[in-house]
C-alpha cells in the first residue's frame, strides 16, 4: 500500500482468494472502515488468480470506499478474470487513476 497525492493505492500481488481475503481485510478493511479513506486505487494487474470470494471482498472494499463520498478505481492492463467487473470503475494505470480522481 502507499498513499499520494490523497489516494490510496493498494497494490495487490499472487491470488485474491478465500485463502488469502483475510490478510487483506486485516490491512485494509481498517483503512476503509476506522480511517474512512475515499480514494483507492486496487490495482490488480499482478494478481494472477481471482475466485468467488476475492471478487466479493474486493466488491464490499468498492463499495464501502464508494459510500465513503470518494471515488474507487480498479486499475489492470486488461481483464484477465471471469468476473463481471463493469460495475467498477476500470482504468489502464495508475496515472489514469490519478487523472480521474483529481479532476
Amino acid at each position: 500500500m502507499d498513499s499520494k497525492y490523497g489516494v490510496l493505492f493498494i497494490r495487490l500481488f499472487g491470488e485474491l482468494t478465500k485463502k488469502t481475503r483475510k490478510k487483506f481485510n486485516d490491512e485494509v478493511w481498517g483503512l476503509l472502515i476506522n480511517i474512512g479513506v475515499k480514494n483507492v486505487v486496487f490495482n490488480l494487474e499482478n494478481v494472477y488468480k481471482m475466485d468467488d470470494s476475492g471478487y466479493k471482498t474486493l466488491l464490499k472494499c468498492y463499495n464501502v470506499s464508494s459510500k465513503n463520498n470518494g471515488n474507487s478505481l480498479i486499475c489492470l492492463n486488461k481483464n484477465k478474470f471471469d468476473y463481471d467487473l463493469t460495475n467498477f470503475r476500470l482504468v489502464h494505470d495508475e496515472l489514469s487513476a490519478c487523472y480521474l480522481i483529481n479532476s
